[in-house]
């Protein structure tokens, strides 16, 4: 990966603007020219897009440098100066220029912050963590945060934890609200799927005589765990 190391600002510029992006968008401009929406569309992708994106990357460069210099005392510099944090970096920033949901740019922010402090995954692992973060959706993330630390989920979320009562069927809905149920379900397999919990979805039509949070046990497989460290921020 040596390539990053030299060649950072470089890649960091190609972040935010492409030509043959902006081509591609005023071919799509040109072709709804006719159209009574042309002019919304056109403004979506001249202005909002394009200011969206920066200013996200602004934000976004901003809190990692608040963060970086509370953790000063923490940091590896060795880790810092490394190829694996450069291509770690460049990643960050071109997902929150491609996404704008807090859960995901919060993840890329703790995956950043944590590959500067050291960690005790392989690169390879930290790669494919990144990656995950940019496949799975917002609500497969919150899911995932439910299922491994309940209560700061709930605490951070305003959800009261006396409301989490019942079967995997009737808390879901409470601690992932206005979400249908079938759709909570179908992502819940998906986490199962990936390995990332021990549990598919036919747990929402179990009986069992546990309730409320303690149905949720160690349901989180170690990879799941280790998945949502690295995209958590440090304390």
């Amino acid at each position: 990966m040596s390539e990053y190391k030299s060649s950072l600002p470089e890649q960091l510029k190609k972040v935010a603007s492409s030509r043959s992006a902006e081509h591609i968008l005023n071919v799509l401009k040109a072709g709804l020219a006719t159209t009574p929406f042309c002019g919304g569309i056109a403004s979506l992708i001249s202005d909002y897009i394009p200011s969206g994106k920066q200013r996200r990357l602004e934000e976004f460069a901003k809190q990692i440098a608040n963060d970086l210099t509370e953790l000063q005392d923490r940091v590896d510099e060795a880790q810092i100066l490394s190829d694996q944090f450069a291509f770690l970096f460049e990643k960050c920033f071109r997902g929150v220029a491609e996404n704008y949901q807090f859960e995901k740019l919060d993840a890329f922010r703790g995956i950043l912050l944590n590959a500067a402090l050291g960690t005790d995954l392989s690169e390879e692992e930290e790669e494919y963590f990144l990656n995950l973060v940019n496949t799975l959706s917002v609500l497969h993330i919150r899911i995932l945060r439910f299922m491994t630390d309940p209560p700061t989920y709930l605490k951070v979320n305003d959800i009261p934890p006396e409301s989490i009562q019942g079967g995997f069927s009737d808390f879901f809905p409470v601690a992932i609200p206005g979400i249908d149920l079938e759709v909570i379900k179908s992502a819940f397999d998906d986490l199962y799927q990936y390995g990332l919990i021990n549990t598919d979805k036919h747990i929402f039509a179990t009986m069992t005589s546990a309730q409320g949070l303690s149905l949720l046990g160690n349901r989180v497989t170690e990879m799941g765990r280790k998945f949502i460290e690295f995209c958590t921020r440090p304390e």
